[in-house]
């Protein structure tokens, strides 16, 4: 998956997760409390993203994500490779 539909697919995720979110004001530059999403409702966003995307966040480098540009770079490093 390239980064393109991973960040498709992570604002498509976050805008089920936040409600009364309009998912075209949602970009990689979008700060989580932008998005009205607390500290708890963060680490909630992170395991369902692990669960969606197939990938473990790693405790340390999660703490220090402040937007959602942060969460579709770490799923471009991490992702499980295709097979061919």
């Amino acid at each position: 998956m390239d980064r393109a539909e991973i960040t498709a697919k992570v604002i498509q995720f976050i805008s089920t997760k936040v409600e009364n979110l309009d998912v075209s004001t949602i970009n990689e530059s979008s700060k989580f409390e932008e998005l009205g999403l607390d500290s708890m409702d963060t680490i909630q966003l992170l395991f369902d993203a692990e669960d969606t995307f197939g990938i473990n966040f790693e405790g340390d480098e999660a703490k220090g994500f402040t937007c959602v540009g942060d969460i579709i770079s770490y799923i471009e490093k991490h992702q499980v490779p295709a097979s061919s």
